[in-house]
This record gives C-alpha cells, structure tokens and sequence, in this order.
C-alpha cells in the first residue's frame, strides 16, 4: 500500500468538521487534495494554501480558495514534511521546505488554530547530514552566503532544473540548502540564522505541531500529540 494515500485517508477525521482549513505543500498534500475530492463535504469548506501549486491544485478540483492575502486564520492547517527529529528534552522539531515553499508553510503553521502533520514514517529516519531550506531576499544573497560560509557552513544554491540560475520562490526570493549535523541545536541555529540580515525565513519547525500522523506502506501507525 501507499504509505502517502494511508496517512492522506486517516487525517480526514481531523479535518472534516472544519471550516476554514489551511494546506501545505507536496506529494502527500497533493494525495491528501486527490483523497478529499471525492468526498462532498470537503467541497463545502474554504481553503488556504501555502503555495501557488496547491492553489491550482485546489481550484482545478472545484474547490474554494482564499487568498493568502486576507489574513484570514486557518481553523486547521495540514501538511507534510522532509524529516522529523525528537530531541533529547522532548521537544520534536520539524525539517521542511523541500518543496521550496517554507516562509509561507511557517506563516500558516504559526497563524492557525490547529496544526497537523502528516507522513511517512521512514521520514524518522533521519540522515547524519540535514539539508536545512533557508528563503533570502535576493538582493542580500552574497552577504547572506559570506556570512554562513565565514562560520563554517557549507551552503548551496538551490537551482531550479526548468531554468538555468536560482530557484525563486512564490515569493520572489532565494532558496538556499545548508549543510548541518542533525546533532546540532537546530532550534537555536533556527534562531541564530533569522537573525542574519536577509534571512527571511528557514525550514527547522521548532515545536511547532499540535498532532503527527505517520503511516507506512503496511498500514501501521503512530501518532505523535504535543505534551
């Protein structure tokens, strides 16, 4: 079975008796879109997305989309991640921002009043080197990588495989991917990078979820409750 379409079916008794529900970005997001489709009370709710593609997503499907613009809260905000990493002190920090759309995945993660993970659960496996997503204005790029390169990073570009140069975000910014040992303080680099003149917003979620749900491919699951 698809570990994606497993945890996409579950999570809808999490959000099914919601009006306004905020959506993330990705392959399992885009299960979870094609999952809640066929299902008619999912047609009668309004919906936020963090990024241009989920929007098209959404709307080729028939459903409502409410501009990021309007500020409106989210009654519940779902969506996938890169990797999940539990501290020593309890805390679970998130990795995400594969997709490119991380500055707008955390300005609906922090603004709404439900937040809900979903994935794999090999994405507990976590490897020895993280690639942190970090969004950067474009015009501070060289002063942003000379000010990580000085302290010992190794950082990269993120290219775009449509195009030759940087990947521009729906915001018009840089994606960066840093190099960093998953035994390092993330959420204190979190803190550390934002503030760095430039940065605009990084990919390390610091305690940032109410529910986890992960599945795998022979339909086991877990899930995960902020303490």
């Amino acid at each position: 079975m698809d570990a994606k379409e497993i945890v996409a079916k579950y999570s809808i008794d999490y959000i099914k008796d919601k009006k306004i529900i905020g959506i993330g970005t990705g392959k399992t997001i885009r299960k979870l879109i094609e999952t809640i489709s066929d299902i008619d009370i999912f047609k009668t709710k309004q919906y936020i997305a963090s990024s241009i593609d989920s929007e098209i997503e959404l709307s080729k499907r028939g459903f409502s989309v409410i501009s990021l613009f309007s500020g409106i809260i989210p009654d519940v905000y779902i969506d996938s991640f890169d990797f999940l990493i539990r501290e020593n002190n309890g805390k679970i920090l998130l990795i995400k921002g594969g997709g490119g759309a991380l500055f707008r995945e955390k300005l609906l993660t922090v603004n709404s009043k439900e937040r809900i993970f979903i994935g794999e659960i090999s994405k507990l496996k976590v490897p020895k080197i993280l690639q942190i997503p970090i969004e950067i204005v474009p015009v501070s790029l060289n002063y942003v990588l000379t000010s990580l390169t000085s302290q010992g990073f190794r950082v990269k570009i993120r290219e775009s495989q449509g195009k030759i140069g940087p990947l521009i975000s729906d915001n018009g910014n840089i994606i960066l991917d840093m190099e960093v040992d998953n035994t390092q303080d993330l959420c204190k680099l979190n803190n550390e990078l934002s503030n760095i003149v430039g940065v605009i917003e990084t990919g390390i979620f610091c305690d940032l979820h109410d529910t986890i749900i992960l599945a795998d491919t022979d339909g086991r699951l877990e899930i995960i409750k902020k303490s």
